[in-house]
Formats: structure tokens, C-alpha cells, sequence
């Protein structure tokens, strides 16, 4: 990706160049036309940023559902409460069964421990 940006920079700087030598040229059709491709490659260069960083966030997202992916194969229900088979968690019983989201339900301290021993950040249920 990166040598794509690189040769479109190349370009800009060849069409910046080629600017500087029609200053001799009376041909307006010829400016007219140099103009508009140094506009298209600025274009260009601007969605090819854009498409790598795209392209940088799907790989990230990739990630993070592969990762989600093998820790709902691994969940197991007890108590309540869903955990994986090597103790972690505890995660959202309400949030997995309903939409297959993994929400860690943290210990409640303090006056909250009233309503139930866990509480889901999302959607604000308790468990005990």
C-alpha cells in the first residue's frame, strides 16, 4: 500500500515539475490539462489515505471478532453467571443470551452490593 502512495507522491512531483516547465509554454490547454491531473492525483492520494486506514480498522475488527469468536466457544454457564473454562470472567448472562455479546460483570462494592454481587455495565442488570 504504502508503494502506491509512494508512486502517486512521485507523480504529484512530476506534475509539479511539469507545471514549472509549461510556465514557458503559452499553451492553455496544455496548463488546463496538467492542472486537472494534478488534481486527480491529489484525489487519488487522499482516498488511497483513506482506504488504508479503512483497511487498517477492518483488520483490527477482524481481530477482535476472531478473539470474541474463540472465547464464545469456550463460555460455560454456572451460578448464573457465564465464565470461560479457565475461570475467566464473570460475563453478562442478559447481554450473551440475547445478543452474543461477551460483557465482563464486575464485583459491586459498597451499597450496590444491595441490588446483587455482580452488574452488567451495559445493560445495568445485577447478578448475584
Amino acid at each position: 500500500m504504502n508503494e502506491i502512495i509512494n508512486s502517486i507522491t512521485t507523480a504529484i512531483t512530476l506534475a509539479k515539475r511539469l507545471k514549472e516547465i509549461s510556465n514557458n509554454i503559452q499553451d492553455a490547454e496544455f496548463k488546463n490539462l496538467l492542472a486537472d491531473l494534478s488534481l486527480e492525483l491529489a484525489d487519488t492520494k487522499l482516498r488511497l489515505s483513506e482506504i488504508v486506514v479503512e483497511n487498517s480498522d477492518l483488520k483490527e475488527e477482524i481481530s477482535r471478532l476472531k478473539h470474541s469468536q474463540g472465547l464464545k466457544s469456550d463460555l460455560k454457564f454456572k451460578d448464573g453467571l457465564y465464565y470461560t473454562e479457565d475461570g475467566d470472567g464473570p460475563f453478562c448472562p442478559g447481554c450473551y443470551d440475547s445478543k452474543g455479546e461477551i460483557i465482563r460483570t464486575p464485583e459491586q462494592m459498597g451499597h450496590s452490593r444491595n441490588f446483587g454481587t455482580f452488574k452488567c455495565p451495559k445493560c445495568h442488570e445485577f447478578y448475584q
